[in-house]
């Protein structure tokens, strides 16, 4: 059994002890209590991140503050990495996941998401000058990669033997890594190429290896039916709106991906 298999298994398990009813008055509590916990990865830009003066920042942050400051509450950060994002909220110690969670088949079965408030296309990015074009012009090349993310499960699966996989435990430090001179191939959000070139003008990258279309959606405990519903409701409120569409541009630089606005719009 992989890794990931087995972590979706555990918490499978974990899922079905903690019950389903006690999870069914997350919002009440957040309303009661008047704080909303967001777990947050800061090593995410331009998604989330800390700034110049260590304030949080990026689209992720943006979406968060907006929400608790419609919900009429206040933002708690929850700080978090790719590995830790979904343990956090199983075990209660989170109300909701902002933390760049694609959503795929294998998360289902342990928590839920919303529609989907942004979305990336994923691939292997490397030097523009470089002939890589599929998955066999990878071998004898080492990848730098987030360890437990879903680019990290996109590029195990395709990378065929004689590619080098290294993982590192976030990817901020998965593009440090870049940045260094330590790597020149990395798996992540084809948008984040733009933090990599705007840190060291003279790296100049692209997507060579396509790895998927994703979609992030805000994720939660299953059986918060009542917190679905009214986060499904806010998410697709303002993509109608348009309001959502501005922050991702405002933080990225780019369009939302069409299929996400389709996505969440949709009656």
């Amino acid at each position: 059994m992989s890794k990931n298999k087995l972590v979706v298994a555990c918490f499978m398990a974990l899922g079905l002890l903690i019950g389903v009813p006690a999870q069914a008055q997350t919002l009440d509590r957040i309303t009661k209590s008047g704080t909303l916990k967001i777990a947050f990865d800061p090593s995410v830009p331009p998604w989330s991140y800390k700034d110049k003066n260590m304030q949080y920042a990026g689209y992720e942050y943006l979406v968060a503050e907006k929400f608790a400051n419609d919900l009429g509450v206040k933002l708690e950060i929850v700080e978090t990495n790719g590995a830790n994002r979904i343990p956090l909220l199983i075990t209660n110690k989170v109300d909701l996941v902002v933390a760049a969670l694609t959503i795929n088949d294998e998360r289902k079965k342990v928590i839920d998401f919303s529609l989907p408030y942004g979305g990336t296309e994923t691939a292997v990015s490397g030097p523009v000058d470089a002939k890589v074009s599929s998955p066999a012009d990878l071998v004898g090349k080492r990848i730098a990669v987030a360890r437990g993310t879903v680019m990290d499960n996109q590029l195990t699966a395709v990378a065929p033997a004689g590619v080098e996989i290294v993982r590192f435990e976030d990817e901020s430090t998965a593009m440090t890594a870049v940045i260094s001179r330590q790597f020149e191939y990395i798996a992540q959000a084809a948008s984040q190429n733009r933090t990599i070139m705007g840190k060291d003008p003279s790296i100049k990258i692209e997507p060579k290896v396509i790895l998927g279309t994703g979609m992030h959606g805000i994720g939660m405990r299953k059986g918060d039916q009542q917190l679905k519903a009214r986060v499904d409701a806010w998410v697709k409120a303002n993509m109608k709106d348009g309001t959502l569409e501005k922050l991702f541009e405002q933080a990225h630089g780019m369009p939302m991906p069409k299929r996400v606005v389709e996505t969440a719009t949709a009656p």
